[in-house]
């Protein structure tokens, strides 16, 4: 029996990790190889190279073992798109650890989970682009009125850079600075340390 059959059911089981902020590639791979044989799990640390030689690798019948759905893509049209690939064209079953009731190898009341998963797939990466078309007419209507977004651009001034100056030797408060200068306390430290990164005013 090859090494990449799990005992017992020689049914090739293969595992994919990828690097996620906030997610340790460390932890997924000794999360998956509970049930992965360790040179059967592929990782990703950057783009989806590896994703994409698996999936050449995999066959009809094949176990792609994932700690997560997220793992597949940054958001669900490409979750659905990368599922749909892995489940519906090639014909591998998927398992997701963090979410046991999702794997195609079972149904549901008679209905493949994979059936399932897809509808819940779709219904969700329509939502999210109807949030970002939304969100898109919102910024594009706001900058028709004028809004800006991103940090305010500020005139370095004589009487701003005086102001800068004089907070800087502690010859004047904080609040009086504010005042003087008219923009807000995170924005005057933002300001503050470029005005000496120009040598505007002593570091």
């Amino acid at each position: 029996m090859s090494s990449n059959k799990r005992k017992g059911k020689g049914v090739p089981v293969y595992g994919y990790a990828r690097a996620q902020a906030g997610k340790s590639l460390k932890r997924q791979v000794m999360a998956l190889s509970e049930r992965v044989e360790r040179e059967n799990i592929v990782t990703d640390a950057g783009d989806t190279a590896g994703l994409a030689a698996l999936k050449e690798k995999l066959q009809a019948g094949d176990l792609l073992v994932v700690k997560s759905l997220d793992q597949l893509g940054n958001n669900y049209e490409v979750i659905l798109r990368e599922w749909r690939q892995i489940a519906e064209v090639i014909g591998a079953d998927i398992l997701v650890q963090d979410l046991p009731l999702i794997d195609t190898r079972k149904e549901r009341e008679g209905i493949p989970v994979s059936g399932i998963v897809q509808q819940i797939l779709g219904f969700a990466a329509e939502r999210d682009k109807e949030r970002t078309t939304l969100q898109a007419q919102g910024i594009r209507k706001a900058k028709e009125r004028g809004v800006r977004f991103g940090r305010p651009r500020v005139e370095y001034t004589e009487e701003f850079i005086a102001a800068a100056e004089a907070f800087r030797k502690k010859q004047i408060t904080l609040r009086q600075a504010l005042e003087r200068t008219g923009i807000k306390k995170s924005s005057f430290y933002y300001h503050l340390k470029r005005l000496a990164e120009l040598g505007l005013i002593s570091a």
